[in-house]
């Protein structure tokens, strides 16, 4: 071993860090203030095109469900968004949520996340006059109610995306047309009056 006497200088300028690397005593505040998540104004990168996912063809049984339960992700996804609303007032199904994610509020990950760490989405709703004008299919729609309404009718608009039920109801405020909105939120109790009501009061 050989042991060298050098000047305080030299050993600073040795251990000198490059000006394109962080200060070492800093790397965990510089990765947290360079990484997309720190920002306010949080915009996740959406690519041009998207490929649909591989399907897989098996008659073995047990696989297929395997593949299912890899991409649907329950629990990964029971995590993220908590306990669904229809069962929060639920006291057996907080609890059973408490114990399979120890820590976890029931709300999920999604609501109990600062907002500047939640993806905003890119869904942007455009003026309601050209939200109608470039949709053939509610430019036809729009045509179709504007018939059925001064003869009292009631339509039934059905959809599997909450989407394009927001977009919906966007239109309907728009038009200022009386409408009654059922989705996957509503609770179960309610929908039995709610219907009632769909039927009896909105003229």
């Amino acid at each position: 071993m050989f042991l060298m006497n050098l000047p305080s200088t030299s050993l600073s300028s040795a251990i000198d860090v490059p000006n394109q690397l962080p200060a070492l005593a800093k790397i965990s505040s510089t990765s947290w203030s360079e990484s997309c998540l720190s920002k306010a104004d949080l915009r996740w990168y959406i690519p041009a095109v998207v490929a649909p996912p591989i399907v897989i063809s098996c008659s073995d049984r047990s696989f297929v469900e395997l593949q299912s339960r890899f991409l649907d992700a329950p629990l990964e996804s029971l995590a993220f968004y908590g306990v669904p609303l229809p069962l929060r007032d639920s006291e057996v199904a907080c609890d059973a949520y408490s114990t399979l994610f120890p820590g976890f509020s029931p709300r999920g990950l999604m609501e109990t996340s600062p907002a500047d760490q939640i993806p905003v989405s890119p869904m942007q709703v455009p003026d309601a006059r050209r939200l109608i004008y470039d949709s053939a299919k509610l430019a036809r729609l729009d045509t179709l109610l504007q018939e059925l309404k001064p003869g009292g009718h009631r339509v039934l608009v059905y959809s599997q995306m909450t989407k394009m039920l927001d977009l919906m109801e966007e239109y309907l405020i728009y038009r200022q047309y009386k409408y009654l909105r059922l989705d996957g939120s509503s609770k179960i109790e309610d929908r039995r009056d709610m219907v009632t009501d769909w039927q009896t009061k909105c003229v």
